[in-house]
């Protein structure tokens, strides 16, 4: 198919132009313009091509032509017509702006796309068993954490639990029976009885 599957015919202008010309040649002529707008803007000037693009026999063509080249303009080896040229170029700038348009309705829409399938995933993500075992999970030993630790502080580095009472007691008490055991090995029948001595303290 062509890149300009129509031309633009100003009905008036053009039967006004050919009102000379029979009707053999008004057929040749028109030929001549939809070969030459299909072809771009121009023909080579050559008699043998030309006839064929006319349908005529050569020896015809070249008896009807002098008239018909008249409508044209020669350009080296090839002849152009000033009106096509003007329609053909209004058509190529409307094709690059529908081109244009079209460009950036697909840029935008590719960019719409790209967002909802992005939005999709993230839906999909969030509500996937996978996930929402992994967030039950960390809820969980938040809460947990909260329950096992209320309000304690982090302790500092190198720290350690101050003695009581308690400890001290036992201190003594390790020493006192380090003491007696002694006593018993060389034979004294009252150790252990300091021990019981202590306020408040009985041996385990």
């Amino acid at each position: 198919m062509s890149e300009r599957p129509f031309m633009q015919l100003y009905v008036s202008d053009f039967v006004g132009d050919t009102l000379q010309l029979s009707t053999e040649q008004i057929g040749a002529y028109m030929l001549l313009l939809m070969a030459m707008w299909n072809a771009g803007g121009s023909l080579p000037e050559d008699d043998a091509r030309l006839a064929r693009v006319a349908r005529l026999p050569l020896k015809r063509w070249r008896a009807i032509s002098a008239e018909l080249l008249a409508f044209f303009e020669r350009e080296g080896d090839e002849i152009g017509h000033k009106r096509l040229t003007k329609e053909l170029r209004k058509a190529r700038l409307k094709s690059e702006a529908r081109a244009a348009a079209g460009a950036r309705g697909g840029a935008a829409t590719a960019l719409k796309t790209k967002a909802h399938t992005q939005a999709n995933a993230d839906v999909l993500t969030r509500h996937s068993p996978e996930s929402r075992n992994q967030m039950e999970k960390a809820s969980a030993f938040s809460a947990r954490e909260g329950r096992e630790r209320p309000g304690r502080l982090k302790k500092p580095p190198g720290w350690t639990r101050p003695k009581t009472h308690g400890d001290a007691a036992n201190a003594i008490i390790e020493e006192i029976r380090g003491y007696d055991h002694g006593r018993t090995a060389a034979g004294n029948e009252g150790a252990g009885g300091n021990v019981l001595l202590l306020p408040a303290i009985r041996p385990d």
